[in-house]
């Protein structure tokens, strides 16, 4: 069973994770790639779907939707559920972006990582996407509740 000193530990590594990302992946892209990579993931989206996926305010999320549509990443077309409302869909040049980014910070990963073997990361991975699971599951539950 989980312990509060085991989750504290936890917690306590949480900002150098979220520093780790940012170097990895260029702060100034991150917002922008992380609003193509929700689209990309899920599929044709509303903004206000982006900005409950990334837990952000809307008019954040609409700047960043923006200035992708504007370099040609993301297309906005009618929602036939909803006039009033667009449908964002990633563009084969934002998959392009999405891929190059993943390339280079997979590379990154590999030169920081030398020293680790396979397995580690294997099991790191597995631990993160466990914790991913679980914290997601709670977020489906409290919204249901």
């Amino acid at each position: 069973m989980a312990t509060a000193t085991a989750c504290a530990e936890l917690v306590a590594v949480f900002p150098h994770l979220l520093r780790a990302r940012r170097r990895l992946s260029g702060a100034a892209s991150l917002p922008s790639t992380a609003a193509l990579a929700v689209v990309h993931e899920h599929g044709s989206l509303r903004m206000t779907e982006v900005a409950e996926n990334l837990g952000l305010d809307l008019s954040t999320v609409s700047r960043h939707v923006a200035h992708l549509r504007t370099r040609g990443l993301l297309d906005a077309s009618p929602d036939p559920d909803d006039g009033r409302s667009q449908r964002l869909t990633v563009t084969g040049a934002g998959e392009d972006e999405l891929r190059a980014q993943r390339d280079r910070v997979v590379g990154a990963l590999v030169a920081h990582l030398a020293d680790w073997d396979d397995a580690e990361i294997g099991d790191l991975t597995r631990l993160l996407q466990k914790l991913a699971a679980t914290t997601a599951q709670e977020k489906t539950l409290q919204r249901n509740a």
